[in-house]
């Protein structure tokens, strides 16, 4: 098989590399042991992508995403099931000294991402339907918009290790890893993926970087600077609202102890403020600049990772208007490859605690549940089962609870 392209592979140093990172997601779709039947694209396939890469450095992958959510209670009138689709293509192209130090090259995604027939969008499912305070970010709505389009370059001088990127792009994959934040494998709920408890933005400019101090230690410092107004739905592949100069600001120090590939632990705090937004409806939603801090750690014990997280904040709104909560804590347990078939089945609790300011009256604390088991189906196809279990739904004050049972697919290849 070809070099793989991972942030990891660049330098010596114990690296965790983000599961939404491009280099990852591409490597992702080469055929592993493990899924529950062994079938899948031919290894001819894999061998004519290779030889391409070698020849000019270009990786690619198409993939679609399907993600299906039912509700046992909702809002007079609303949607009681989303149905939502995520497709497109992805590629990451090495220009400069592959296989080599220093390398560097273009990173390009162009993603389709929709509701299917009379169904809510998934993104919208959990706050207008359901009446929570969170729902699913990812599965949103655009007709095949650019998302990533930036350049990606190394640096190593001795031990130190500097990447650096510019252009298109979207924070979260950038800085805050979490290993099961992967919205179309893993877990749907927003805190627990692209998490708007932070008020990050969407795809747009940014520029941001991860410098590894050390290839004998775990500890990396990240940042990054977004365009608070990026919109690939309503303006599509555009930098104009770089000029009004709100942006998204965010620092992260983390330290990894890795044993191997995929058995270690982890720990990070994230310090972050973002401006007002302009554009997404910013007199009418919630709009106000803040700040605050999170912190998460996982911990893993042969096939066992627990995790838990806490997020301090005061921003209302954020990029996506989906930012409501001041305090936002999530825990929880996952056991790795059960009945040795690859994959994960994962329990996450969550709580929330709205920011008062942006309610007309006292809103209630909301709790939640979320189970799912990721199983790899055929070496390219991925199905998760799993379930929500919702309490005090903070925008539905009549209902106490609320079940959604919920399935997800994934072909990439």
């Amino acid at each position: 098989m070809a070099q793989s392209e991972n942030i990891a592979d660049e330098t010596k140093a114990p690296y965790v590399t983000h599961p939404m990172e491009p280099g990852k997601v591409l490597d992702d779709i080469v055929p592993k042991p493990g899924s529950l039947f062994d079938i899948g694209m031919p290894n001819s396939y894999f061998q004519w992508k290779d030889k391409i890469y070698d020849k000019i450095g270009l990786k690619f992958g198409f993939s679609y995403q399907m993600l299906f959510q039912s509700a046992s209670e909702v809002i007079l009138n609303a949607y009681e099931q989303a149905l939502g689709q995520w497709m497109g293509v992805m590629l990451k192209w090495t220009l400069i000294n592959k296989g080599k130090k220093n390398k560097g090259g273009l990173v390009f995604s162009m993603f389709d991402r929709r509701a299917l027939g009379n169904n809510a969008v998934p993104s919208n499912f959990g706050i207008v339907d359901v009446g929570g305070i969170t729902t699913n970010v990812e599965f949103t709505h655009w007709t095949f918009a650019i998302e990533n389009l930036y350049w990606e370059q190394w640096f190593s001088i001795g031990k130190h290790n500097l990447m650096f990127r510019v252009g298109n792009q979207v924070v979260t994959v950038l800085i805050d890893p979490f290993r099961f934040k992967d919205s179309r494998v893993s877990f749907s709920t927003g805190p627990f993926c692209f998490h708007p408890t932070m008020p990050y933005p969407t795809f747009g400019f940014g520029a941001g970087f991860k410098w590894l101090p050390d290839e004998g230690s775990g500890l990396y410092i990240a940042g990054s600077l977004n365009d608070m107004n990026g919109d690939p739905n309503l303006m599509g592949f555009d930098w104009s609202t770089v000029s009004r100069q709100e942006f998204f600001y965010g620092l992260e120090v983390g330290y990894n102890w890795k044993r191997s590939k995929d058995d270690y632990d982890h720990l990070h705090l994230i310090l972050f403020y973002a401006d007002e937004r302009s554009t997404r409806n910013p007199d009418t939603m919630p709009n106000k600049a803040g700040g605050g801090f999170s912190v998460l750690g996982e911990k893993q014990i042969d096939r066992w990772v627990g995790f838990a997280k806490y997020t301090y904040n005061t921003a209302q709104g954020g990029g996506v208007t989906g930012t409501f909560s001041n305090h936002t804590v999530i825990t929880g347990l996952s056991y790795k490859n059960p009945f040795n078939v690859r994959g994960e089945a994962t329990i996450g609790f969550l709580y929330m605690n709205p920011i008062e300011e942006i309610f007309d009256e006292e809103a209630r604390d909301q709790l939640g549940i979320e189970a799912y088991w990721r199983v790899s189906l055929t070496h390219n196809i991925w199905v998760t089962p799993g379930i929500q279990l919702v309490f005090n739904p903070t925008l539905n004050p009549g209902v106490d609870f609320v079940a959604i049972p919920q399935f997800k697919f994934r072909v990439a290849i």
